[in-house]
């Protein structure tokens, strides 16, 4: 049986907590509501579901007795845990059953969310190490071959591809997270190309500069690519989607796929 929703509580029940978090760090037990109730303190006597805002299935918490008040009278709090994937500001709620009653009740004011853009550093590969100039070897013997010459490894293969997993709220407010390597290549700004791989389409294409810091190297760069709202919205959740680097000033053409959660 689907337990009835409260429109008008009978528990004193307060707002949704305001949470601060940080995209991809884990939100450990964060208190997410306190309601009291008048009886024998028993946290048994109910369940926690959290809606986190962020498109993702409502999760169970920890219903705890917090501290007794008046008698006859006890308080509870709820925690829950929960890893956003992206920057952006959203809105939490609770909901509280009574495992006897089936009776449950909503915050009815949504907590505030401020998810913080995670720190990335860059982290430019090391260049390679300079060839030692190598001595002249003594003149071959008539009937020896000379020795081979040995020459310096190239620099590391250009390379594209998605980062983290990939929900329609992140595209939308904080966008695709790509990691480059461009090995050599001189370009410093380019065009990324979003494609239905189903039938072809290009649903978008958007120009991204390059700092170049590195490149010459073979540096690893992270890009945060922001498709326009016009497009996201012919993209579907449970879709998979393409992206194309066109090839140009040294950099081969590249391509990525990813699925949207």
């Amino acid at each position: 049986m689907i337990p009835s929703i409260s429109e008008a509580p009978a528990l004193p029940f307060e707002n949704a907590k305001s949470i601060k978090a940080t995209e991809g760090v884990a939100v450990d037990n964060q208190r997410v509501v306190d309601f009291d109730e008048a009886g024998a303190c028993n946290p048994g006597n109910y369940t926690v579901s959290v809606s986190w805002g962020d498109g993702t299935a409502p999760t169970p918490g920890t219903v705890f007795k917090a501290l007794d008040s008046s008698p006859g009278t006890c308080s509870y709090g709820a925690n829950g845990s929960h890893t956003y994937a992206a920057a952006a500001r959203l809105t939490v709620t609770a909901t509280v059953c009574n495992v006897t009653t089936k009776e449950c009740i909503t915050t009815p004011v949504g907590g505030q969310v401020n998810v913080a853009a995670a720190t990335i550093a860059t982290t430019a590969a090391p260049a390679p190490a300079a060839a030692a100039t190598p001595e002249p070897a003594p003149a071959a013997a008539a009937d020896q071959p000379a020795a081979p010459v040995v020459t310096a490894n190239p620099v590391a293969t250009p390379a594209l591809r998605v980062l983290g997993p990939v929900t329609l709220s992140q595209l939308r407010h904080a966008g695709l997270r790509l990691r480059l390597r461009a090995g050599a290549a001189a370009t410093l700004t380019l065009t990324v190309r979003l494609a239905d791989p189903a039938s072809g389409r290009t649903l978008a294409r958007v120009r991204v500069h390059l700092s170049g810091h590195g490149a010459a190297a073979g540096a690893d760069t992270i890009l945060r690519v922001r498709f326009p709202h016009k497009a996201l919205r012919r993209v579907r959740h449970g879709h998979r989607y393409a992206l194309r680097i066109p090839g140009g000033g040294g950099l081969p053409s590249l391509a990525a796929q990813f699925s949207v959660r």
